[in-house]
């Protein structure tokens, strides 16, 4: 008020343009307070994922949480984030990545929040890095951002060839071993359905590949998981193949070569399921 007062006594005339002048200058300080708070934002991302804390964060897997954007190593990660946020919140000042004005301090209630400047929170930083069980580590999960429907069946799909093709082999085995004609055919239905789920887990798998991002750790056994399991799925079509046309025509050697098959398909299972393993739990899930 006492600005306007003193613009109505120097110079009537003029209220209009000092009106718009003064108008001009506030709205250029807002944009300019704008853009360092947004710039403070940017620079406020954590370098290591909260989860994962041994895998460097991508800045475009993020989430909102406590007023700050966190950053993470893959979906699985920020999946298993938003399902016990404030666990994992604390360890970003563990990890070297909290600012002094964004330390955690612990409350009795279970919750986490910001402290006051300075006072930081003391954590291991090794104990809070491998505190989790192995499996607890990329964990699929959460409501939000879920891959598609097809991928997310997949893990169901899968368990049709894992016991499908182990079947085939223990019929096999029973018919040639007894030389009982009641064990003939007990190896082609568990084989059939094995290479048609196969083929559909092939198809969903990859689509779980493709809608998922996974950490630069994982990449090997992205790829190695999809070629595992497209090898899976040519044997058991070629073994279901040569079960329907040519079973009558095969010599004795050749029906050994076809349950050499099952066996081989057997052990690519085995690998294909621990890669899959890998994609879920740590490359390291299998050991002591």
């Amino acid at each position: 008020m006492l600005i306007a007062m003193w613009i109505r006594q120097r110079s009537p005339t003029a209220l209009p343009r000092r009106v718009g002048l003064i108008a001009c200058l506030v709205a250029l300080l807002s944009t300019t307070s704008l853009v360092a708070q947004d710039s403070g934002a940017q620079s406020a991302l954590n370098r290591f994922c909260p989860v994962t804390t041994e895998e460097e964060a991508d800045p475009g897997i993020t989430t909102t949480y406590m007023d700050r954007t966190i950053a993470f190593c893959c979906d699985n990660c920020l999946a298993k984030f938003k399902a016990n946020p404030e666990r994992y919140f604390s360890r970003l000042a563990s990890v070297g990545d909290a600012a002094d004005e964004q330390a955690i301090s612990p409350r009795s209630d279970g919750q986490n929040l910001p402290s006051a400047p300075g006072h930081e929170h003391e954590v291991d930083a090794r104990e809070a890095g491998h505190q989790d069980s192995e499996d607890e580590r990329h964990q699929h999960g959460g409501d939000e951002d879920r891959p598609p429907l097809l991928a997310r069946v997949h893990p169901i799909i899968v368990h049709f060839p894992v016991a499908g093709v182990p079947l085939a082999l223990l019929g096999f085995l029973l018919w040639r071993m007894s030389g009982k004609q009641v064990f003939a055919g007990a190896d082609a239905l568990p084989l059939f359905a094995a290479a048609l789920a196969a083929i559909a887990a092939v198809i969903t798998g990859n689509i779980a590949h493709d809608s998922m991002r996974f950490g630069p750790s994982l990449q090997d056994y992205v790829h190695w998981h999809q070629y595992a399991g497209t090898t899976v799925m040519i044997l058991a079509i070629v073994l279901s193949a040569l079960r329907v046309w040519r079973w009558n025509r095969l010599t004795n050697a050749w029906l050994w070569s076809y349950g050499g098959g099952l066996v081989l398909g057997s052990l690519l299972i085995g690998v294909t399921g621990y890669l899959g393993g890998s994609l879920v739990f740590g490359p390291d899930h299998l050991s002591w």
